[in-house]
């Protein structure tokens, strides 16, 4: 666990500067997203986000498209789906996309008013519909807290 926050916490950090996504946020949803970079989505394919391919289009910093097992959540409960997720080239170029997309989709613009509250954020990225999750807020902010991820904030 402390080698993955190593690995994630300088680019975070460069990326709350360059695009005001709070570090925390960036890294908490990468621990949740790639089960700490263990899952079969970031070791095959360096998404560290779960990043989709919209329409199975390449989009961003991605270098392809790849379907993957996964789970959705909709007003039904939670069922098992192949979707498909953007392929990198390295995790810098999978962290580094993430805040590109939050930044300049008009859906998450609401969540950069608080770019100094990381829950607050992570709580408009969630209902922007980042996730499907319904506990993905209070997932979050157990992350950052647990780990206080918030150190990295400045």
């Amino acid at each position: 666990q402390t080698a993955f926050i190593n690995l994630v916490a300088a680019p975070a950090m460069h990326n709350f500067r360059e695009y005001k996504v709070p570090a925390s946020v960036i890294m908490a949803q990468a621990i949740l997203e790639s089960g700490w970079g263990r899952g079969d989505i970031p070791r095959t394919a360096h998404n560290y986000f779960g990043m989709k391919c919209p329409l199975g289009k390449v989009t961003g910093t991605a270098i392809g498209c790849r379907n993957f097992p996964t789970k959705e959540c909709d007003s039904t409960g939670c069922h098992p789906a192949v979707e498909s997720f953007k392929v990198y080239a390295s995790a810098l170029d999978s962290l580094r996309d993430h805040s590109l997309t939050l930044s300049s989709m008009k859906r998450y613009a609401n969540a950069f008013r608080y770019s100094t509250n990381p829950n607050q954020f992570a709580a408009e990225v969630h209902k922007a519909g980042y996730a499907t999750d319904p506990n993905y807020t209070s997932l979050l902010t157990g992350i950052m807290q647990k780990y206080d991820l918030y150190r990295y904030d400045n």
